[in-house]
């Protein structure tokens, strides 16, 4: 067994564990990134191989090799997962996702106070687990503002400071200057979205995304070529973690990274303190690193997974779970959609990349009031131009046709070839709410190519509260897609209680050790030198994509450990 010796080992290095690693190494900390997938380059893109990349889905987890498998309720046996949508490369998903780039509202932080202090706490569903973060937006805010500025965001502010700007979304928290690069150009579906949106006198304004408009700190700017989601960028437009903090890791001098390297164990000593990893290197060899710090940064299955694989004596239930809380309050987004189709132009959904969408936040969190509407939270709704899918053929696949027509045959085809440059998909991204029963654990009859019980995901969004929510949206999306003329409009099917994506929850962040897993700043409330990054620590979500308040949440840590838990170890508080 192979032993190497360092001040930090992060596992995983994507969304959190990239600038974990930059942080950390440009503080001059040693530091090594495990990562499960190969270090791709720029390079690996410049060809938009849709059978590589969208069909086999290269980017992302090999369901056969790395399962994850998901059941309803813990009655039934759980079965595969047949597509997952985090990553699994250095940079993790941010290769090839579609880089939203959103802060939560200040409302998303406290949502339990303030659904009580408007609604009364009837409001909540009794068997919710709702809960308030440890922490606020405003002292999220620096963060949020520097993760923009570093890896490069492109949008509209709405409110600077606290003063209302036209233009941007108006119902956004306040912020302390101007987004680093303006919106990317608009394309027809988001014309459209902003003329019905505005007719019926919504707020529409242009996403933010991590897709430079222009060119910024020596990258090129987006060249609209519509391969994005599934795709790396083949020009470096897109700010994932591969061309932005990687080069500033390698930079420091101080950080080595191994890939194709499976993490299977935290190790830890009679005290409880971790004392670094055990992985399986590529060539099926038996490793381990030493390490002052540890730092679990991969997607929410494996920061569970390795916890619960890591249980010792001092924790039986799984390392730093004496809350036991460990791989509950699992959430994700769930996605109600229509469809809308024009007879009267082009709208040529598959051009540009699929985050170049228009949105509104009106029917977001609580910018409304939901007085007697039988839930509370709510949605993101966007127009998506690529309809978050991959290329030409991507798009084409994903237009589920209107009732009365298969999804084969003549009547298929005669429906795609009138259709399949003019129509629309309006979307509403739910904010769901956290049950305690929805769970991540091991999987006792799947096991995954390294010999380990892959993660059990059981979950089921059909709860009363979740099914008010999608039926008042659709109603809205609906309602959308006729003010922007479309001449037909019907919503596409709703899932059968899977997860969408977007997945947050399993290791929450909180103020008290008895109710959750990590403090603040990701740090287990159990063993001091472990910390544990990304959306598995949010004890809530937001209707808005998750990556930016990950990268926020990394700055925040990096900066507790370079400048409070270095010089003193030991719980931060």
């Amino acid at each position: 067994m192979a032993t190497e010796k360092t001040d930090v080992v992060i596992v995983g290095v994507g969304a959190s564990g990239g600038i974990l690693a930059a942080e950390l190494g440009k503080a001059g900390m040693k530091v090594i990134g495990l990562e499960r997938g190969p270090r791709l380059t720029t390079a690996d893109f410049t060809s938009h191989d849709e059978l590589r990349y969208f069909q086999r889905q290269e980017l992302r987890p090999n369901v056969k090799r790395q399962p994850v498998t998901w059941r309803p309720n813990a009655n039934v046996r759980a079965v595969p997962i047949t597509n997952q949508n985090y990553g699994n490369q250095a940079g993790g998903g941010t290769v090839h996702y579609g880089a939203l780039s959103w802060r939560f509202h200040e409302d998303d932080f406290r949502a339990r106070s303030q659904t009580i202090e408007r609604y009364g706490a009837s409001a909540i569903p009794e068997d919710s687990s709702l809960t308030d973060w440890p922490l606020t937006y405003a002292e999220l805010e620096p963060y949020y503002d520097r993760a923009e500025y570093e890896l490069g965001v492109s949008g509209k502010a709405g409110n600077l400071q606290g003063r209302k700007i036209g233009g941007g979304n108006p119902f956004e928290a306040p912020r302390r200057r101007e987004y680093p690069l303006p919106p990317l150009i608009a394309d027809q579906s988001g014309v459209l979205f902003e003329a019905g949106a505005r007719k019926l006198g919504y707020h529409p304004f242009s996403s933010p995304r991590a897709i430079l408009s222009q060119v910024y700190q020596g990258r090129q700017g987006c060249t609209y070529c519509g391969y994005c989601q599934a795709f790396g960028c083949h020009i470096g437009a897109k700010s994932s973690i591969l061309v932005t903090k990687l080069p500033e890791a390698d930079a420091t001098g101080n950080f080595k990274l191994v890939t194709g390297a499976m993490c299977y164990r935290v190790n830890s000593d009679n005290s409880g303190r971790a004392t670094g990893v055990a992985y399986y290197g590529p060539d099926g060899s038996d490793n381990t690193i030493e390490a002052e710090l540890v730092i679990l940064a991969p997607f929410i299955y494996d920061n569970t997974r390795l916890l619960l694989l890591s249980k010792t004596e001092k924790f039986p239930n799984g390392l730093a779970n004496s809350s036991g809380h460990l791989g509950k309050h699992v959430m994700a987004h769930i996605g109600t959609r229509v469809f809308a189709t024009f007879d009267d132009r082009f709208v040529n959904i598959y051009m540009g990349p699929s985050a170049q969408k228009h949105s509104l936040d009106d029917w977001n969190a609580d910018n409304f009031d939901h007085s007697g509407l039988g839930f509370i939270r709510g949605a993101q709704i966007s127009v998506s131009p690529s309809d978050l899918e991959a290329g030409p053929i991507g798009a084409a696949m994903s237009l589920t046709p209107p009732p009365g027509i298969p999804r084969w045959g003549a009547a298929y085809r005669d429906f795609l070839s009138k259709y399949f440059a003019r129509y629309a998909g309006i979307t509403a991204q739910t904010e769901n709410l956290p049950y305690a029963d929805q769970t991540i654990d091991l999987d006792p009859n799947v096991r995954d190519a390294w010999g380990l019980p892959a993660p059990r995901l059981t979950y089921d969004w059909r709860r009363p509260n979740e099914r008010a929510r999608v039926e008042f949206l659709q109603t809205k999306l609906e309602e959308i897609g006729r003010a922007m003329g479309a001449t037909q409009v019907w919503r596409a099917p709703l899932g059968q209680g899977a997860p969408g994506p977007h997945h947050e929850g399993g290791t929450r962040m909180g103020s008290d050790p008895t109710t959750s897993v990590v403090n603040r700043y990701g740090q287990s409330w159990d063993i001091p030198n472990l910390f544990i990054v990304g959306s598995s620590t949010f004890p809530s979500m937001s209707g808005f994509n998750p990556t930016l308040t990950i990268q926020a949440l990394a700055y925040m840590t990096a900066d507790a450990i370079v400048n409070r838990y270095r010089n003193r170890p030991g719980p931060l508080t």
